[in-house]
């Protein structure tokens, strides 16, 4: 049962992991516009698509889907993540804007855009909190430790993006910002009794959010302040999660 979990692993993260290269690979030589943008959406759901193929091939689909999506705490599922998203990116935004002497200015998204991130919102969850995470869970004594692994891997596969110069933030910082938010996740999907949509609510309004209010360097002339303030703020967040998370296990203990 074990080497089964762990050959289940192993073909999840191959795919996840490979399939980005070879879109960018395919990327690279096709020319056709649309081609490139359906690869491109390839890319950035791989841990969905490899996540989906190693249920079906154990036929668990039913289950899985079953157990991951359902209607209970669906209104915290979708208001919890987007208030967490849009109010440390507004603050991070405000205090840049105040330290700084600029204007605040909230930016405008292209069609393009806003389909590439309407598609975030299936685009990994499924994969990363969906499937890895819950499968961790069962083979990782120290339970604490899952969403910091997770976190790791989630940032070790975003290395299809700095290939392609996708993402500007400093890697450490990054690394630290998905460690954070994985812990967030984690937070999110255990107060919604493991509703994935709190997850992929939250994936998809951090991604709006951040390009709305210009968090990333990119969108300030290299600036790096937007990102570390939201960083510092997530982690305010996750503080806020975990003392409620004590308060609450010591009520049910009395």
């Amino acid at each position: 049962m074990m080497n089964k979990t762990y050959k289940e692993m192993s073909l999840f993260l191959l795919i996840a992991f490979l399939l980005p290269l070879i879109s960018i690979i395919l990327q690279s030589i096709i020319t056709n516009t649309l081609i490139k943008f359906v690869l491109y959406g390839i890319e950035a759901a791989s841990p969905s698509i490899a996540a989906t193929i190693v249920i079906m091939i154990n036929k668990r689909c039913k289950d899985f889907f079953k157990n991951m999506f359902h209607s209970r705490h669906l209104v915290i599922a979708i208001f919890l993540p987007v208030i967490i998203s849009c109010v440390t990116m507004l603050l991070a935004k405000l205090i840049f804007c105040f330290w700084f002497r600029t204007d605040f200015i909230l930016y405008s998204i292209s069609f393009t855009q806003l389909i590439v991130i309407l598609w975030a919102f299936i685009a990994e969850e499924i994969g990363w909190r969906g499937y890895l995470e819950p499968l961790l869970e069962k083979k990782i004594f120290v339970k604490s430790m899952v969403p910091f692994i997770v976190g790791t891997v989630w940032c070790l596969w975003h290395y299809h993006y700095f290939l392609m110069n996708g993402i500007q933030v400093p890697i450490i910082l990054f690394s630290i910002g998905c460690i954070i938010e994985s812990y967030i996740y984690s937070f999110l999907m255990d107060c919604t009794n493991d509703n994935l949509i709190s997850a992929m609510t939250y994936h998809f309004s951090w991604n709006l959010a951040v390009h709305i209010f210009a968090i990333n360097p990119v969108d300030n002339n290299g600036n790096t302040f937007p990102y570390l303030i939201m960083t510092i703020l997530e982690a305010f967040v996750l503080l806020i999660f975990l003392c409620h998370n004590k308060i609450y296990f010591r009520k049910e203990k009395h």
